[in-house]
C-alpha cells in the first residue's frame, strides 16, 4: 500500500467514526424533545379545552342576558364585534 492509500484509508475511518458519533448525539438529543413534544401537546389540548368551554359558557350567558334584556323591553346595542356593512 501507498502512503496516500493508508492516509485515504485513516480519513475516510475518522469520517465514519465522526459521522457515527453525530448520530448517535443526534439520537441522543432528539429522544427527549420528543418526549418533551408529547407531554406539550396533551396540555395544550387541556388548555384548549378549558378555553373552549370558558367560550361556550359566555355565549350562553350573553344569550341569556339579551334575552331577559328584550324581555323587559330595554334597547340591546349593535354588536360591536360584529362585522358592520360599509357606509
Amino acid at each position: 500500500m501507498t502512503g496516500s492509500s493508508v492516509a485515504g484509508i485513516i480519513t475516510a475511518v475518522g469520517v465514519m467514526i465522526t459521522a457515527l458519533g453525530g448520530f448517535i448525539l443526534a439520537v441522543g438529543v432528539l429522544i427527549p424533545i420528543l418526549r418533551n413534544s408529547r407531554a406539550l401537546r396533551s396540555e395544550v389540548k387541556e388548555v384548549h379545552t378549558m378555553v373552549n368551554q370558558q367560550h361556550t359558557d359566555l355565549v350562553r350567558r350573553v344569550s341569556t342576558l339579551t334575552r331577559a334584556l328584550t324581555k323587559a323591553g330595554v334597547e340591546i346595542p349593535e354588536d360591536q364585534a360584529a362585522p358592520q356593512d360599509p357606509i
